[in-house]
């Protein structure tokens, strides 16, 4: 089984595991993540998009990532895993994630955002769908 086969399949337990759970999708996100034996980079809010309002990375080993989005109702959480194509995307939100609130509050991280958000679309993933 290929690397990014196991991941999803790790990731996909993981999620179907927290799915349930009386949490906030930041919860579910580091949850998640922890169960996947990831790394949380960045989980933000999504203004604008109707589609999808939260949008989180997780770093797996192997240079991959799963991405989880909440829908526009606040009720599913999307899932899929990406590669290293994303990165620059990634980067840019965990960067701003890992700045100080008072720092976030001055820099938007909205555009970035849905930004990745419609690169993930463009390139097929299930995001938004």
């Amino acid at each position: 089984m290929a690397v990014d086969e196991l991941n999803l399949m790790v990731l996909q337990m993981a999620v179907e595991s927290v799915r349930s759970l009386s949490l906030s999708f930041a919860e579910k996100a580091a949850e998640i993540a922890t169960r996947s034996r990831g790394s949380l980079l960045f989980d933000v809010r999504i203004d604008g998009d109707a589609q999808v309002q939260r949008v989180a990375a997780i770093r797996y080993h192997g240079g991959q990532f799963g991405v989880l989005a909440l829908d526009g109702h606040g009720l599913v959480t999307h899932y899929c895993i990406v590669n290293g194509m994303f990165s620059h995307y990634i980067a840019a939100l965990e960067s701003w994630h890992r700045m100080p609130l008072s720092m976030q509050a001055k820099m938007d991280a909205n555009g970035n955002a849905r930004l990745f958000v419609a690169a993930l679309r463009d390139a097929g993933h299930m995001l938004g769908t």
